[in-house]
């Protein structure tokens, strides 16, 4: 018998705790065993697969390179038990199936009109939407937490074990609250707007990476005046409620702009375009909920 099928519920909880929680005493305290047959488990298994899960040092352990990946194989088994047993449930109050899905801001839009379309074809479905920026989303749409991640395509993303689908390309603009000094006026310049603070996307992001391209590509620098924000709606307020301006990508700032709650600044067109696409995980056939789903995202995005 192999190691993997010897591997109890209650072991994947030990070494995800001992990845978490790096301390022997304390993850004995937690599964409610001693320290030294907690010891005892660990070096059985790593005899069995045949290297180190953890390596110990003065101040406790820390997961090697093997360790890392049996942990995040162990947290991912996790994720789907726990996921089985909500559907369950839901199963049993009439619902059939669950969707969750990791939207970026940028993709807000795109995804509302998506899933209104799917609820038509699948009334009884579960739809969960969890919004934040892509690395987190991604980082849980790999350990199993959720189905399928919408945002932009780029940077480290493509180096993960996903399948991706772009949907769509689009440039970035900037926008601020009707009635700013800036909202009326034609052909501002760059050095106009350096004079008013911006809210910027968080550095790594895919769209925080299309403005900095832009502006190398201008010639120009970050303002040293500016705020970063992975919140939509708290930027959106801030540049509702203040003479800030805010950077978003036009499909969306155009929705904002015909809803009379922002406007968008006459630029000069900023060239660095992003895609946005939908990710999910590769070796695991979709079901027919994220299928449908995906379809719904295309049509969406035309």
């Amino acid at each position: 018998m192999s190691w993997s099928a010897k591997l109890k519920l209650h072991h994947l909880k030990i070494l995800v705790a001992l990845a978490e929680q790096k301390n022997l005493t304390r993850v004995s305290e937690l599964m409610n065993m001693t320290q030294p047959a907690l010891s005892k488990w660990l070096s059985g298994l790593e005899e069995e697969i045949g290297m180190p899960l953890f390596e110990r040092h003065s101040k406790g352990i820390r997961p090697t390179a093997g360790g890392l990946l049996v942990v995040k194989h162990a947290r991912r088994l996790l994720n789907e038990l726990e996921r089985s047993t909500k559907d369950v449930e839901l199963f049993k109050q009439g619902i059939q199936g669950s969707l969750m899905i990791g939207s970026s801001p940028v993709a807000t839009d795109v995804v509302s009109k998506a899933v209104l379309a799917l609820l038509k074809d699948y009334p009884n479905v579960h739809v969960r939407i969890l919004e934040n920026v892509m690395t987190p989303l991604l980082e849980q749409l790999v350990s199993g937490h959720i189905d399928a991640v919408i945002g932009r395509v780029g940077g480290n993303a493509l180096q993960l074990p996903l399948n991706y689908k772009v949907l769509y390309t689009e440039p970035i603009c900037f926008v601020a609250r009707p009635g700013h000094p800036l909202a009326a006026q034609k052909n501002i310049d760059w050095v106009q707007l350096s004079d008013y603070y911006w809210i910027v996307w968080p550095t790594g992001t895919p769209i925080r990476s299309s403005i900095d391209h832009a502006l190398v590509d201008l010639g120009m620098m970050m303002p040293a005046n500016h705020v970063e924000s992975g919140s939509m709606s708290a930027t959106v307020r801030m540049v509702q409620a203040s003479d800030m301006v805010g950077i978003l990508s036009q499909r969306l700032a155009e929705s904002f702009a015909t809803e009379q709650q922002l406007v968008i600044l006459d630029l000069p067109k900023i060239e660095q375009k992003g895609s946005v696409g939908i990710f999910w995980r590769q070796n695991e056939p979709p079901s027919d909920t994220l299928e449908a789903f995906l379809g719904h995202l295309v049509e969406a995005s035309q």
